[in-house]
Formats: C-alpha cells, structure tokens, sequence
C-alpha cells in the first residue's frame, strides 16, 4: 500500500512545532554536554602533557589516543545543529549548512566514536598484558603498542573514510549527520510532485 503524501504546509507547520518545543532544547543540551566533553578531555591532555612522565608510559600515550577521539567526537556534537543541511531548517533548529558540512560532521563523528571505542579496547588490553601476563613496558612499548594505536586510528578512519566516499552521511532530523540514506523529511511524496 503506498504511503499518503503530506502536504509540504502540514509538514513544514509540525516540524515548526518540534523546533520551538523540544528540538532546541535538546540541540542546546546536547551541545553544551559535548563542549563540556571537550573542555575535560583538552584538561587531562593538559594534565598529561605537564605530569612528570609526561608521554614517556605507554598508558599515557594510549589515554592521550582516546583523549583525541572524544575530542572529535565532541567536535561534531558541539555545533548547535549548525552544520545540518539548511533544507532541512523546518525540522532542525538552527540548520545553516550544506551537504559538506554535513559530510565533514559525520566523518568526525564516525572517526572519533570508532577511534575511541577501540582505544578503550586497547586500554583494557594494555592493562591485561601488564596485569596478567606482567609484561615490561619496554616489550609493550616494542611489541604492542603499534597495534594500540594503529587498530583503533586504521579502524576509525577507514569506517569514515568509506562512509564519506559512498557519500552516506546524511542528516536524519536530529542535527547530527549520521550514516543513513538521503531521505529528508520534505521528499516524502516526491514521485507524486509534492515537493517543498
């Protein structure tokens, strides 16, 4: 059975009531919540960098790895919805970008979250080796630790780097671009010529 076409004006008058009630409060949250993310990942950067180690510890250089991914990872929350595609500025508060922006978006978002899942994958496997298997820190340093840093930065940036060639980052009306077909609200109906 084929879906009902709705009209572009009921549309654009029920995406006008999610921005004005809860889609800007969310975008404001969820934007504060990452700057929030990013100032506390700079900070322990910062602490790491001026400790006495410094980045000498295989821990350090792995914490400083995850640091960095979150810090992408906030990057493409902490827009305020301004890098959404502005077509889409009837369902999304504050939408003022293009298809780039989006695509740049998606990418640090996929780059960061893959990267820093994995770095925490590494970061338990780290402490297994010296935990467990009691390992010196100079044979993880020579042995290990190129596959601690190489698996989750290769594994991130590949996951983004195919996602952005097949060109699927795409906003789904929430501000963030996500790896989702392109199928924004305004095309429903598109084959009968009810367009926005």
């Amino acid at each position: 059975m084929a879906e009902e076409p709705i009209p572009s004006e009921e549309l654009i008058a029920d995406g006008a009531k999610y921005i004005d009630s809860h889609g800007k409060a969310t975008s404001i949250i969820s934007s504060s919540l990452a700057i929030l993310s990013l100032i506390s990942s700079s900070f322990l950067i910062w602490l790491l960098v001026r400790s006495k180690q410094r980045l000498s510890t295989t821990y350090h250089r792995i914490v400083l790895g995850m640091s960095i991914a979150d810090i992408l990872f906030s990057l493409s929350w902490a827009t305020f919805n301004a890098m959404a595609p502005i077509d889409e500025d009837y369902v999304i508060w504050n939408a003022r970008g293009n298809q780039a922006s989006c695509s740049a978006n998606g990418f640090l978002l996929f780059f960061g979250a893959f990267s820093g899942v994995i770095y925490t994958c590494s970061l338990n496997l780290y402490y297994l080796v010296v935990v467990r298997y009691q390992k010196t820190d100079r044979y993880i340093r020579s042995k290990i630790e190129p596959f601690l840093h190489g698996v989750p930065l290769g594994f991130g940036l590949i996951v983004a780097i195919i996602l952005l060639a097949k060109q699927n980052f795409n906003s789904r009306g929430i501000g963030v671009c996500f790896s989702a077909v392109y199928d924004p609200q305004h095309c429903i109906g598109y084959e009968d010529g009810e367009i926005r």
